[in-house]
């Protein structure tokens, strides 16, 4: 498992690198492009080191790091706020939140992407790195991390004004079982998943989903390399009733949020049929949606095909222009 949390953060480096500089390119901020190289020459960085799995300490006045954004007694639930360098307008927000089959992984950004970042900032958006309750051997159920993400979006209506954020552009970008957690959160309404009781009064609502390598049907994993001590996850793995509960598919309607969907054929522990029943029951549902199918590249975010990367992040272009203000 750990391999994949290594796996995932490099992919996200190199994805999100791809992204950022085409999405500026195509909203006519082709000066934008040439300040990520600047910054990069600059800081003595190259396209090589976005995959490094150590953390760069913050740099900006901009940044806050380590935010306990709830009320709770555990020690992982904060939030790292990269802010918006316009402070003419609201900035729309994008919320991180990482994978690891649950119990692995946190909000760490690799080093490398501190321009990109920056870059970003400067278009005019926060990007918020989310942490949240992993299912380590204490007995926690899988309800709680859950709720720490319906929560921190919540926090985000309450401190919309203290931060300047756009709550009309709120959007969700999951990896792996963080996409799980922010379909669920993301499908879910406003009275479901409650946590923090000061929190409870605000919304959940986002715009959109981005929707990573996510287990959408839980009853379809293999659960055997997971080895916890704790009853309440063992239960839910005996149980498909209680899997059907955390399974996202089973809460798609027609007020469901715009959903983009990229999956591997090849992925050897989420099955790709997860991501194709999820995409046709969103059209079904007349919700916006795109499946971005890779023909190449396992779960543990190795072995891709450059060229299918490349028109990936075309599309994903293509369904952040269409759902953000930028």
């Amino acid at each position: 498992m750990k391999k994949l949390v290594k796996g995932i953060k490099a992919f996200i480096a190199l994805f999100l690198f791809i992204i950022i500089s085409s999405l500026i390119y195509y909203k006519g901020s082709i000066l934008l492009v040439f300040d990520i190289y600047k910054e990069l020459k600059d800081s003595n960085k190259s396209i090589e080191t976005l995959g490094n799995l150590i953390n760069y300490k913050a740099s900006s006045s901009m940044e806050v790091k380590y935010l306990k954004y709830k009320n709770t007694a555990s020690k992982e639930v904060f939030l790292d706020l990269y802010l918006s360098n316009n402070y003419n307008k609201p900035s729309p927000v994008i919320i991180y939140v990482h994978g690891g089959s649950w119990i692995y992984g946190d909000n760490s950004i690799p080093i490398g992407l501190e321009p990109i970042i920056n870059a970003f900032n400067n278009r005019g958006f926060t990007i918020i790195s989310l942490s949240y309750e992993l299912l380590d051997s204490r007995n926690i159920d899988l309800k709680d991390p859950i709720i720490d993400v319906k929560d921190a979006i919540r926090w985000v209506y309450k401190n919309k004004d203290k931060y300047n954020f756009n709550t009309n552009d709120i959007g969700l970008l999951g990896i792996s079982s963080g996409a799980q957690l922010s379909l669920m959160a993301a499908y879910t309404d406003d009275e479901s998943f409650i946590g923090d009781k000061d929190l409870s009064n605000y919304s959940s609502k986002v715009n959109y989903v981005i929707d990573i390598f996510g287990p959408t049907e839980l009853s379809t994993l293999d659960f055997s390399d997971i080895s916890l001590n704790n009853k309440k996850i063992k239960n839910l793995i005996n149980s498909k009733d209680e899997l059907d509960n955390y399974s996202p598919i089973n809460y798609i309607s027609d007020e469901s949020p715009k959903t983009l969907i990229v999956h591997s054929i090849e992925d050897e522990i989420v099955p790709y049929s997860n991501s194709e029943d999820l995409y046709n029951s969103l059209l079904s549902n007349n919700i916006d949606t795109n499946l971005i199918t890779l023909k190449q590249g396992s779960h543990f975010f190795t072995d891709f095909n450059l060229n299918e990367v490349y028109i990936a992040i075309i599309k994903v272009l293509k369904f952040l222009t269409s759902s953000t203000s930028l």
